[in-house]
């Protein structure tokens, strides 16, 4: 039933409106509807499927909400009509810097992070990935370093040839090349002729380098009989 209303009249007892009696039993039905109105009928409710409700439960005749409560680095500021949520701090300047150049994200901003030649960036979820996409050294068919290569004591092997202008240090394996300006293969033939063959040259010697005449000048004294020398040559054996 909608709420009965008191006719009052046009002016203090002019008549037409109710009487006392009419009036009163206005009154009474008014608080017989009151009464009779089931109290879960007034209420509240959150709007939305998203976001934190601010009310909290009905208690009797008290609708009761939730308080706004700022967390850290944020303010609130309450009007009559309103309440502004305010941040107070956070990142307010990013600087990012490069090799060539620099940029200032302050406030809202978008920098792009883009590959140049052989490169390729990606995102997913919250990773940036950079690849490489051009060579690496095992790829590089004509590699070049920009520097000295610092091996730091390790060792480089499988090396099929090394062209180099010069060396310093101790060599393992097989080399080829001068030392010195010197082929030494021709040094290697010269003594090998003369331990293999015990050649001396003739009675009358002409020597076309230092070698053969230090062979030329030496000695060979093989003791005597009696007294041979304990230095035993092998010439070989008779066919």
């Amino acid at each position: 039933m909608a709420v009965q209303l008191i006719n009052v009249g046009n002016i203090a007892n002019d008549g037409t409106g109710d009487d006392l009696r009419e009036a009163f039993i206005k009154v009474n039905q008014n608080f017989e509807e009151l009464d009779l109105r089931d109290d879960e009928q007034t209420t509240a409710s959150n709007l939305g499927n998203v976001g934190e409700g601010v009310f909290a439960q009905k208690l009797n005749y008290d609708l009761q909400f939730k308080k706004l409560v700022p967390g850290a680095n944020v303010t609130l500021n309450s009007t009559d009509t309103g309440v502004t949520i305010n941040a107070t701090s956070g990142i307010t300047q990013l600087i990012f810097s490069s090799d060539s150049g620099s940029l200032n994200l302050s406030g809202p901003g978008l920098l792009n992070v883009n590959g140049g030649e052989g490169i390729t960036t990606s995102i997913v979820n919250d990773t940036l990935t950079i690849s490489n996409t051009s060579s690496s050294l095992v790829t590089d068919t004509t590699p070049q370093l920009g520097g000295s290569l610092d091996a730091q004591g390790n060792d480089i092997t499988a090396v099929n040839s090394i062209t180099v202008s010069s060396i310093t240090g101790f060599l393992n394996g097989n080399m080829q090349g001068n030392v010195w300006g010197i082929d030494i293969r021709d040094l290697d033939n010269a003594v090998g002729n003369i331990s293999q063959s015990f050649d001396f040259g003739n009675i009358t010697s002409t020597v076309s380098n230092v070698l053969e005449y230090l062979v030329a000048k030496t000695e060979v004294d093989q003791g005597t009989i009696v007294s041979p020398d304990p230095i035993i040559i092998d010439n070989g054996s008779f066919i």
